[in-house]
């Protein structure tokens, strides 16, 4: 299971929901929470903010990129 499916299990969220608040396409969502789809730079820090994590804690196999954004909270 993927660290961002285990998140949204955890929080009792559905996949369409946080889709739709991070602007991602459905289907696309449904893939990179399967672990089946690339989930670009800015789906991820999208996807972080919706849900107010940073992208390493959700997306831990880009963590060693460059292109990955902390979520500023407050």
């Amino acid at each position: 299971m993927s660290k961002l499916k285990e998140i949204l299990k955890a929080r009792g969220l559905s996949q369409g929901k946080v889709s739709r608040m991070a602007d991602v396409p459905a289907s696309n969502f449904c893939l990179i929470c399967n672990d089946k789809g690339y989930a670009p730079p800015a789906w991820r820090h999208r996807i972080a903010e919706a849900l107010e994590l940073p992208e390493a804690e959700i997306f831990p196999e880009y963590a060693n990129r460059k292109d990955l954004r902390e979520v500023k909270n407050g």
